[in-house]
């Protein structure tokens, strides 16, 4: 039998270790919420503190997530659940997974297995609401999340996948027919019919036929669309109409985001990404052998091994001087220079020196770092003076 492959339960190693590593990039995308409370650790627990370091919500959970619109996944034994920021229980603990909430709802998913000795099993999907009501509960073989009010399901078999849309009530609305579907995104979603994608609106009427080996979703009036070439799939942009705008000839391709977009003008195993406007036209210098995304103005370039900040113009405004960096947050952004990571402000200054094993992004004015290794060392969040908020050893 053909297996989904299931999403882990994230355990306080992922967290840290995946969400946090100074050279992951990762930084603040990982929670992306608004919140001021921060996971905290404490005595093989889990709970939360403001940004002064005092406690908000006693530690009593096996995991707990940071708050997206205004709900956190918590964790006791093995089930998941969610919380609000008074740490009421919002939809109790009771399933394998959940995913953040986004555009008012949250995946949810159960583990089933075929004995006992089987720890990967399947996993079957459904969904819950902000107010905690399980709006369709798990039973679909794979799913997406919401956006702009519609979730693409599965409700095939293995191997014969059958995908259609239901909407925030859990009704279906879109029949199951498609054997790929993509997020809605700008009014419409890429589906794969046979072996070729398009894209249809939200009424379920394809408006832009499948033609294409691949799609990705409409950002800025544009998107990704894939054509093999000689078995090599390469990838452009169409707009709205259909009409091919960039003609496929990257190996990989991001979406377009105030007016520009990466694409990859060397091979999957020896990247080369390059920004190019909405004709096509290479911006920047070709002297730069890596551009970083954009955050709050600032992307990071690598020349000769070492990396820095461009702006917006493509002016180089932090010289590449550093062994790696991470993208913009809260106003800084981490260095890390002989093995150790520190802190630098967006004129290249360091405010807080390479000490740390690990760094992670500023998220309302905190940072989480680590000093040592993972289970010996000393975790903590420190403020953007260096200033430690709070601090715990991970004795599990």
């Amino acid at each position: 039998m053909k297996r989904n492959r299931i999403p882990n339960v994230f355990i306080l190693a992922a967290v840290f270790a995946i969400t946090f590593l100074c050279f992951s990039f990762i930084g603040i995308d990982k929670h992306n919420g608004s919140s001021p409370l921060f996971p905290i650790y404490e005595n093989g627990k889990w709970g939360y503190m403001d940004n002064t370091g005092k406690t908000v919500i006693k530690p009593r959970y096996d995991y707990a997530s940071y708050f997206t619109e205004g709900l956190a996944e918590v964790k006791i034994g093995e089930k998941c659940g969610f919380i609000d920021e008074t740490g009421k229980v919002i939809v109790v603990p009771q399933f394998s997974g959940v995913s953040a909430f986004k555009d008012g709802m949250a995946m949810v998913w159960n583990h089933m297995y075929d004995n006992e000795y089987d720890d990967m099993g399947v996993a079957i999907y459904g969904y819950v609401d902000k107010n905690g009501n399980i709006v369709r509960k798990p039973q679909f073989i794979d799913a997406r999340e919401f956006s702009e009010g519609l979730a693409a399901v599965n409700t095939g078999e293995y191997g014969s996948p059958k995908w259609g849309y239901i909407d925030r009530s859990g009704k279906m609305v879109i029949e199951p027919q498609y054997n790929e579907a993509g997020k809605f995104s700008e009014g419409l979603a890429s589906v794969k019919v046979g072996d070729k994608e398009g894209f249809i609106n939200t009424k379920g009427e394809m408006v832009i036929a499948p033609q294409f080996d691949g799609a990705g979703y409409f950002s800025e009036g544009m998107a990704i669309v894939s054509i093999i070439y000689d078995k090599m799939k390469k990838k452009g942009y169409i707009d709205k109409s259909g009409r091919i705008v960039i003609e496929p000839q990257y190996t990989d391709a991001k979406p377009f985001e105030n007016g520009r977009a990466e694409v990859n003008i060397g091979t999957p195993f020896r990247v080369n990404w390059h920004y190019i406007d909405k004709s096509g036209t290479f911006l920047y210098n070709s002297q730069y052998e890596v551009i970083g995304d954009f955050s709050e103005g600032l992307a990071t370039v690598k020349i000769r091994g070492k990396w820095g900040f461009i702006d917006e113009s493509g002016k180089i405004v932090i010289e590449p001087q550093f062994s790696y960096v991470s993208k913009f947050c809260d106003g800084m952004a981490v260095f890390k220079d002989n093995g150790k990571c520190g802190y630098i402000d967006k004129n290249g200054k360091v405010v807080i020196g390479a000490k740390y094993d690990v760094a992670g992004g500023f998220y309302n004015g905190l940072a989480y770092v680590r000093l040592g290794e993972w289970e010996t060392g000393t975790e903590m969040y420190i403020d953007k003076t260096g200033k430690v908020i709070r601090k715990w050893k991970n004795n599990n």
